[in-house]
């Protein structure tokens, strides 16, 4: 099989992939927090600190950096607890996860078939040379 031809099968693969329901619920859940206001805003909010907050330690305000970063983390919590925020979150996290098993699978199909160099040694010593190491 030619390079082309697996990378036009990698490409059908990675069409297949985006139908799945995984990444059909992750896309879904990232276009209700790109659209919800309240995320937006608190997001924008976050922004505006995090910026406030490199200005206050370059000019070396350290209680007023501490004060923003308590905001800050008021903020990412306040985030972090939105219902649509933690699908979007655990949307992710099954999306990655299904493309770390994919990224597993191949690698030990692959490595079924052909010796695979893993950390700097082959799965069989250097071949059976003059040493008959194996």
């Amino acid at each position: 099989m030619s390079r082309h031809a697996i990378l036009s099968e990698a490409r059908n693969f990675a069409a297949l992939l985006e139908r799945s329901a995984e990444v059909k619920r992750f896309r879904d859940a990232e276009r209700q927090v790109n659209q919800s206001d309240a995320v937006q805003q608190t997001i924008a909010s976050i922004k505006r600190k995090q910026k406030e907050l490199v200005h206050a330690k370059h000019y070396q305000k350290p209680e007023y950096s501490r004060l923003l970063e308590q905001e800050l983390e008021k903020l990412n919590g306040h985030l972090n607890h939105l219902p649509i925020v933690r699908e979007y979150q655990q949307a992710q996290v099954e999306v990655n996860g299904l493309l770390q098993t994919i990224q597993q699978v191949i690698a030990d199909t692959v490595s079924q078939k052909i010796e695979v160099e893993t950390g700097g040694e082959t799965a069989s010593g250097c071949g059976g040379g003059a040493c008959s190491c194996r």
